[in-house]
């Protein structure tokens, strides 16, 4: 191999690194975004989201709580529906489908 196809080659590995690193990086901008969001919606003065269920403050069998329900609550409302079962999954680390079945609950 000549040495202009070894630059080449790196720079192409360096490109496609760079790329996947850019990628990482949207992706946690958008989290703070959703996170940004979800503090500014917390103020008294947003809008209560009607539920047919009441908020508890104590943790319920997955240990949610008051507070993460309200963010999930929030977030189905904002038709972030996946987003949530996301937060809630990374806040308690319970399976898929137990996510995906509570924040149905929510939902209803």
């Amino acid at each position: 191999m000549e040495t202009i196809e070894i630059i080449a080659i790196a720079a192409l590995v360096l490109s496609v690194f760079l790329l996947i690193k850019v990628f990482s990086l949207q992706s946690k901008l958008n989290d703070i975004q959703s996170e940004l969001e979800w503090i500014k919606n917390r103020s008294d003065h947003s809008p209560m989201i009607e539920s047919s269920s009441p908020i508890t403050s104590e943790p319920n069998i997955y240990g949610i709580d008051a507070d993460l329900e309200k963010r999930l609550r929030i977030l189905i409302a904002s038709d972030q529906k996946i987003k949530a079962i996301k937060v809630l999954r990374e806040a308690r680390g319970i399976s898929l489908k137990d996510a995906k079945n509570y924040v149905d609950q929510l939902e209803t």
